[in-house]
C-alpha cells in the first residue's frame, strides 16, 4: 500500500485530491496537511510514498517544503500543484527533484496520467533496489562461503566491504548452526520453509545455504539456550518437512572473523551423526562433542568398535575404544571373567584384521589376557594392541587413500547424479560414511559435500562460457532438478549470476556493480 500526504491551505482543494485518488484502483493510505510546516511533521511520524502540495501556502510554501523534503527523504516522490499564473513556481521546482506538475484547476484525466508514471517510478525504483539488494545478498553469501572454507583473507577484505554500507546481521551474529540433512533436502525445500521457520522460533536469524544437503543458521542473540534452539530446529523439520536433520551448534564467538575456525569444528562435530545416528545435536566446546556415556550398551560400542576395526577407521576405534577403557577402568562391580570376555572381543576383531590366518598368535594373546590378575593389565593389554592396529593401518596407506581417489574419480564421471552422497560413495569404497568424510577431508582439504558442489558448479560454469544450453538445462546436467535452486546456488558460489558468467563478468565487476551510489 502507498502512502500519499496531500499539502493545500485549502481543505476542499484537498478533498477534491481525495476524491481523484479514491476513483483510482489502488489502495492508498491518504493523509493531510494546510501547510509545509505541518507537512514536515508528517513525514517525521510516517513513511511517505507521494508528496502532493500545493505551491501557494503560509508559514512554508510549496517551494520551501520541496527543498527541505527532498534533503531530508530522497525518496519521496513529489509533485506539485500550481495555477497558470504560478506556472513559474512550478518550472523553478523542477529543480528541487519534483517528478511532475499539475495545473489548477485538476484535469482529472491528466491527474491519473501523473499518478500513473509517479507509481510507476516508486515500482521501478523498488525492483532496482530489490535487485540490488538481492545481488549485495549473493555477493555477501558469496565471499562468505569462501571465507568459510579457505580463510581467504583477499574475500574477507571484500566482504567487510560490503558490511560497510549498513547494519548487516553478519556484525551482529554470535553462535551457527551447521544442518545437515539428506536426499537433497536444501534444494528441494529451500524456498518452502524460510518463512515458515522465522515464524516458529521467533526470532533474528541469517540463512547460508552450502549445499544440497547442508546449512548454516547465523544467530545473533548471546544469551540464549542454543541446545534448545537446535531441538526446536529439529522438530520443526520433523514435522513440517519429515525431514530428520543433524545439527552442530557452535560456541559464542566475536565476530564474523572467528567463523572460519568455528565453521571446521562444526564440520568435524556434524560427522559424528554416522556413528551415532539416535543422537541429532552435536555441541561444540562440551563435554559430549565426543560420544563418552558411560551408560551405553556394551553391546552397542561393540558393534561400532567392530565396524571401526572392518573399515579401519582408526580415529573413532580410539574414541570408541576409549568408552569401554573409562567405564571399566572407573567401575569395579564387574567380574573379571566378564570383562576378559568383552576385551578378549575386541583383541580377537583385530587379530583377524591385522593377521587373519595367524590363529597361533591370536591363541597366545588371548591366552595371556585371560591369565590376568587386574582388570588395569587387561586394558593395558587390549590398549596396546589398538595402538599396534593403528601403525598397521597407517603403514598400509602409506601415501593417499585409494578409496578417495576412486570416490573423487566417481563424483567426476558420475555429478549428475541427484542422489550421489557420503552414504552411497561410501558403500562404493567398502568404507563407513563417516570414515570416509574423514579421510576425503584429510586427503583433500574440504568435505565430501563441498567437493561435490565445486565440481556440479566448475562443469555448469564450463557449459555456461562454451555451448548455448539453456540454463534449466545446464542445471540438469550437472545434478540440480530445481532450477531456481541451481540459478541461487551458481550465484553464491560465483558471486554472479549464470548469465553474468555467459556474458564474461567477475566477482570483481559484480562487486563494483553493487557499490555505485
Amino acid at each position: 500500500m502507498l502512502t500519499i500526504l496531500i499539502v493545500d491551505d485549502e481543505k476542499l482543494e484537498r478533498n477534491g485530491i481525495k476524491f481523484l485518488l479514491n476513483r483510482e484502483n489502488e489502495d492508498f493510505q491518504i493523509l493531510e496537511a494546510a501547510n509545509g510546516k505541518d507537512a514536515l511533521g508528517v513525514l517525521a511520524a510516517n513513511h511517505v510514498d507521494i508528496l502532493f502540495s500545493d505551491v501557494k501556502m503560509p508559514y512554508m510554501n510549496g517551494l520551501e517544503l520541496t527543498q527541505q523534503v527532498r534533503e531530508l527523504y530522497d525518496d519521496v516522490e513529489i509533485v506539485i500543484f500550481s495555477g497558470y499564473n504560478d506556472f513559474s513556481y512550478a518550472r523553478e521546482a523542477l529543480r528541487y527533484g519534483v517528478v511532475d506538475y499539475v495545473l489548477k484547476p485538476v484535469d482529472p484525466a491528466e491527474f491519473s496520467k501523473t499518478l500513473a508514471r509517479v507509481m510507476e517510478n516508486i515500482r521501478t525504483r523498488r525492483e532496482r533496489k530489490e535487485q540490488q539488494e538481492q545481488q549485495t545478498d549473493y555477493l555477501t553469501k558469496y565471499f562468505l562461503i569462501d571465507y568459510l572454507y579457505t580463510g581467504n583473507t583477499d574475500n574477507a577484505r571484500k566482504l567487510e566491504k560490503l558490511l560497510e554500507t549498513g547494519d548487516h546481521i553478519l556484525d551482529r551474529c554470535v553462535c551457527m548452526i551447521l544442518t545437515g540433512a539428506a536426499n537433497g533436502f536444501f534444494e528441494t525445500e529451500e524456498e518452502h520453509f524460510i518463512g515458515a521457520l522465522k515464524e516458529q522460533i521467533q526470532r533474528e536469524f541469517y540463512y547460508v545455504n552450502l549445499n544440497s544437503n547442508e546449512s548454516l543458521f547465523l544467530f545473533t542473540e548471546k544469551y540464549t539456550d542454543y541446545r534448545g534452539l537446535a531441538d526446536t530446529l529439529r522438530q520443526f523439520f520433523l514435522k513440517q518437512f519429515e525431514c530428520d536433520c543433524y545439527f552442530a551448534v557452535s560456541e559464542l564467538f566475536a565476530s564474523w572473523h572467528d567463523m572460519p575456525d568455528v565453521f571446521k569444528k562444526l564440520e568435524k562435530l556434524l560427522e559424528e551423526q554416522f556413528y551415532q545416528p539416535g543422537q541429532h545435536v552435536f555441541l561444540s566446546g562440551a563435554d559430549n562433542d565426543i560420544a563418552t556415556d558411560a551408560s551405553a550398551e556394551d553391546s552397542e560400542i561393540m558393534e561400532q568398535i567392530a565396524h571401526d576395526i572392518q573399515y579401519k577407521d582408526t580415529a573413532h576405534l580410539r574414541q570408541d575404544f576409549g568408552c569401554l577403557e573409562q567405564k571399566y577402568r572407573a567401575d569395579k562391580q564387574f567380574s573379571q571373567m566378564y570383562v576378559k570376555f568383552v576385551f578378549s572381543s575386541i583383541l580377537k576383531e583385530i587379530c583377524e584384521q591385522m593377521m587373519p590366518s595367524d590363529e597361533k598368535s591370536l591363541s597366545k594373546k588371548v591366552d595371556r589376557l585371560y591369565r590376568c590378575r587386574k582388570i588395569s593389565d587387561v586394558l593395558d593389554i587390549v590398549s596396546g594392541a589398538v595402538e599396534e592396529f593403528e601403525k598397521y593401518v597407517k603403514e598400509q596407506q602409506g601415501g593417499s587413500r585409494g578409496e578417495v581417489t576412486t570416490v573423487k574419480n566417481y563424483i567426476y564421471h558420475h555429478y549428475g547424479e541427484k542422489e550421489i552422497g557420503p552414504e552411497k560413495l561410501a558403500a562404493l569404497v567398502y568404507l563407513s560414511p563417516g570414515y570416509l568424510s574423514t579421510v576425503f577431508k584429510e586427503e583433500t582439504g574440504v568435505t565430501l559435500n563441498r567437493f561435490i558442489r565445486e565440481v556440479r558448479m566448475n562443469k555448469a560454469k564450463e557449459l555456461l562460457e562454451n555451448t548455448n544450453k539453456k540454463i534449466s538445462q545446464i542445471a540438469k546436467e550437472v545434478g540440480f532438478s530445481n532450477s531456481s535452486y541451481f540459478c541461487r546456488s551458481f550465484r553464491e558460489f560465483f558471486g554472479d549470476s549464470p548469465e553474468s558468467c555467459r556474458r564474461g563478468m567477475t566477482d570483481e565487476d559484480a562487486l563494483q556493480k553493487v557499490q555505485k551510489p
